[in-house]
């Protein structure tokens, strides 16, 4: 069977395009089971198939329902099959002009790219190796997997695992509440024996504590014009929340502050921070993190004694540089790549032989049994050791006659190459699919 993908990503889609085929963990699992979902498999002549879907990519990876049957370059059927799982406002026609796709070795290779990071609109990320395993387990579930995709999706998971642990593709941060926390970590000394305060209760705020959360930082405290909403974040992650007017008692208590309001204007002042710890300072270091823009906090409070002020300049640049040092990863990336397609093509190959190895050998031992008993019956009685002598002749001679067709056909170095001698060999045998015996009155005299 032949492997397909057909997708759209921020590669090729705006994201009104990408809104309307992304589809969350309950939505892939009704769309996998859904009766329409299986009409349009049909039609599209599919007899596997899974879904990726993520925030900035829906691919649809299907198998060809019989052994013979070839995708065109520009599936129509599989469009159509993407476009209906949107719904009926979109139509084959709007997606085609958008939608990628690769079929055969480049659908595999494709996928181990997506798996590894190579193809994130942030190099090397680490969730999409997850989303994969995601939607191989779902597809598994539900019964839309055989053995082609099955083995593609797990050839996947395994090159981001491999990206990941014999690589350093994602061992620099590259989002910026991952950065500011590693900022924190190498001014500031270890994570754990820091107090941090968190101003600020939106998405870039949420995101940094949970990553300081998962690096094992205890004392947190979160402070917002909003009470409610710094309680019910502070609540969340175990922390402690202060109402806005205790700023400056929240800052005195820390040694490290990151900001994100979303005001238009500072909010933290050079007079604030001034009050929190006095004129000279109190002695401590303190690392400010600025990671709002407009910025949070008052660039002169950088000239207060102990402080350290970082705003998102200087942290794009941190960025810039750990994007570099991913991009430095992705040769090594790739050879991990190349190695597993080059194994998944091996068990391919070896999979579509399988049958016919096990045809040409019944069809062959068919007529070496009914040959060795013609001539026995010629012979008439024979002593038991020349019985034995015919039976393992025979056998031998079969085996060393079967052996160079065999070996070439497993050398075969792609699947095109293989499907090609796999004909050739039927034709020449005169194997059919459904025969495993010559035709009757049949030898090799």
């Amino acid at each position: 069977m032949q492997l397909v993908l057909i997708g759209i990503s921020h590669h090729s889609a705006p994201v009104a395009l990408r809104e309307r085929l992304a589809f969350g963990p309950a939505d892939l699992r009704r769309l996998l089971t859904d009766p329409p979902t299986r009409r349009l498999a049909d039609a599209a002549g599919v007899a596997e198939f899974a879904l990726l879907s993520t925030c900035n990519r829906t691919e649809l990876y299907a198998a060809a329902r019989d052994a013979g049957q070839r995708f065109p370059a520009e599936p129509r059927a599989l469009l159509a099959f993407l476009a209906g799982l949107g719904g009926g406002g979109l139509d084959a026609e709007t997606l085609r002009a958008h939608a990628y796709t690769r079929i055969g070795t480049d659908a595999v290779r494709h996928l181990c790219r997506v798996a590894a990071g190579l193809d994130s609109m942030v190099l090397g990320e680490s969730e999409i190796q997850g989303q994969v395993s995601h939607a191989r387990e779902l597809a598994e579930q539900e019964g839309t997997l055989g053995p082609l995709l099955r083995e593609a999706l797990r050839t996947a998971v395994r090159v981001g695992r491999r990206a990941r642990t014999e690589t350093g593709i994602c061992r620099w941060p590259a989002s910026v509440s991952s950065e500011a926390v590693r900022l924190l970590a190498d001014v500031g000394g270890p994570l754990d024996r820091q107090a941090v305060l968190i101003v600020g209760t939106g998405k870039m705020s949420r995101l940094t504590g949970e990553v300081l959360r998962s690096h094992g930082v205890r004392r947190l405290t979160v402070v917002s014009r909003t009470t409610r909403h710094a309680e019910a974040l502070a609540s969340s992650w175990g922390a402690t929340a202060l109402p806005w007017h205790e700023l400056a008692a929240a800052i005195r208590a820390a040694d490290a502050v990151i900001c994100s309001t979303g005001a238009p204007h500072a909010v933290v002042s050079e007079e604030l921070v001034r009050s929190a710890i006095g004129a000279d300072g109190d002695g401590r270091r303190r690392v400010f993190v600025d990671i709002a823009v407009p910025r949070d906090v008052e660039a002169a409070v950088a000239r207060l004694p102990g402080i350290e002020l970082y705003d998102m300049d200087g942290l794009q640049g941190r960025l810039d540089g750990n994007l570099e040092l991913r991009r430095r990863e992705v040769p090594a990336v790739t050879r991990i790549i190349e190695e597993e397609v080059t194994r998944f093509e091996e068990w391919r190959n070896a999979a579509a032989l399988r049958p016919l190895l096990g045809q040409m050998r019944a069809w062959s031992e068919a007529i070496r049994r009914r040959e060795v008993d013609r001539a026995l019956r010629r012979l008439g009685d024979v002593a038991p050791e020349v019985h034995a002598q015919i039976e393992a002749l025979s056998e031998s001679l079969v085996n060393k006659l079967l052996h160079e067709p065999t070996r070439r056909l497993r050398a075969a170095s792609d699947s095109e190459q293989a499907l090609t001698l796999t004909r050739v060999t039927r034709e020449l045998f005169g194997l059919d699919e459904r025969t495993e015996e010559p035709p009757a009155g049949e030898s090799v005299a």
